[in-house]
């Protein structure tokens, strides 16, 4: 019996890491669960590395009470384990790497202006630098004295339901404070605000207003009403502007995923009447938006060239049917449909191994935004990076999240700028 486990704990932790590597659920033909445990497998074991390699230890030193290691079979797994903890290392070294790539490709996109933001939030680049103990208990981040969290505002209520959200704000909120508009994921049938805890913790401390919301899910609901959802949260955040110390006339859609989706859609559906349904004089405005790993491509899961059975079946309950049995809903809720003159600008980050979104839907939306010439915009291929990696603190976050934030301020700069505030 001993052995068996042993050799089903060694033979499950090679396939562990290479998923790390390459994810081994297919999108063409594998079922939601496959690809879902996939993800989560490579997202655990990637981005939480040092918890796997002391849950490993572990393991390894309740073996060491038995005969395994009086056999070569114990020897050789052994050699296995430490072999796949060496190359889960070097996907460490390439995440430290990872900061200055994406300060030349920002650098490339964005021009001369990149270099002159200040303050330059920073990432790490060696192990002495990683925050150790974020990374293994993620609420440190919210335990930053210099911010304040208010949870769960009401910001609208109906017969049968309440929608609430988070504020992430600096102790001093005297001042007109640039805000953040946060939209978590959760294929828009489940999810929780507290996502992204890390960049709206680390925007609140660098002055920033944020506002992690809520909304509806499917099936309850068909798509547009998430994104009515959306934008009754932004009617509320700017009447409630004076009191939570926010500038009304500069907010960022930010999101992951199904949430990414739906920042994107709230930056490009802006004050349009039909998402505003009695509040249609509201102002909905977005001054700029960063969709992490998001969802762009609606279609392609129901074609028989690029198939992704398990996306399209998500698809139908949030659309209550398929492309050709609700053709105008697709459109409708398809991103790159609603390109205009008010079209902000866009900063694109996709991880190259992530389970369920391809990179190639993400680069297709990226080459329609560039031909409508959206100034101050920039994408963000990262390679190993997984689907979530910003949930927790982890080394992958904190090489990418700074980023982000400088990003964020560099828009907010530019709009003290040419609004002659600066």
């Amino acid at each position: 019996m001993v052995t068996f486990l042993f050799i089903f704990w060694t033979l499950g932790s090679v396939f562990l890491t290479l998923n790390v590597f390459r994810p081994l659920a297919k999108r063409s033909n594998s079922s939601f669960r496959a690809i879902l445990a996939s993800f989560l497998f490579s997202w655990l074991v990637g981005d939480l590395l040092p918890q796997w390699i002391l849950l490993n230890a572990a393991i390894l030193l309740l073996f060491s009470y038995t005969d395994i290691f009086n056999q070569s079979l114990g020897w050789g797994g052994l050699i296995v384990q430490l072999s796949g903890w060496i190359v889960l290392m070097l996907r460490l070294w390439i995440m430290l790497n990872l900061p200055e790539r994406l300060e030349q490709k920002m650098e490339e996109q964005l021009g001369v202006q990149w270099q002159k933001i200040y303050p330059q939030p920073v990432a790490p680049h060696n192990i002495f630098e990683v925050d150790w103990l974020s990374w293994f208990n993620p609420n440190k981040v919210v335990d930053d004295p210099r911010i304040e969290i208010i949870r769960d505002q009401v910001f609208h209520q109906e017969a049968g339901f309440q929608l609430k959200l988070d504020i992430y704000r600096p102790r001093n909120t005297k001042n007109k404070h640039p805000g953040i508009l946060q939209i978590h994921g959760g294929a828009w049938i489940t999810g929780s605000k507290r996502q992204a805890s890390f960049l709206m913790a680390s925007m609140a401390a660098r002055g920033w207003i944020c506002f992690s919301v809520s909304y509806r899910f499917s099936p309850d609901i068909v798509f547009p009403e998430h994104l009515i959802d959306i934008k009754r949260a932004l009617r509320w955040i700017r009447n409630n502007a004076e009191e939570h110390g926010l500038d009304p006339d500069f907010i960022i859609a930010t999101g992951g995923s199904s949430g990414g989706h739906l920042a994107a859609m709230t930056a490009l559906t802006q004050n349009q009447p039909e998402f505003q349904p009695g509040f249609e004089k509201a102002d909905s405005s977005i001054q700029g938006c960063v969709p992490i790993y998001g969802v762009f491509n609606f279609t392609d899961p129901f074609d028989e060239k690029t198939p992704f059975p398990a996306k399209a079946k998500v698809l139908q309950m949030l659309c209550g049917g398929t492309p050709e049995t609700q053709p105008e809903r697709y459109q409708q809720i398809t991103p790159a449909n609603w390109f205009s003159s008010k079209t902000p600008p866009f900063l694109l980050i996709q991880g190259e191994t992530d389970a369920l979104i391809s990179t190639t839907d993400t680069q297709e939306f990226w080459e329609a935004l560039q031909t409508q010439k959206v100034p101050n915009s920039a994408f963000l291929r990262l390679p190993l990076v997984e689907h979530a990696f910003d949930i927790f603190p982890t080394l992958t976050a904190q090489c990418i999240v700074p980023t982000i934030e400088r990003y964020l301020i560099m828009l907010h700069q530019n709009h003290l700028y040419n609004s002659g505030e600066k």
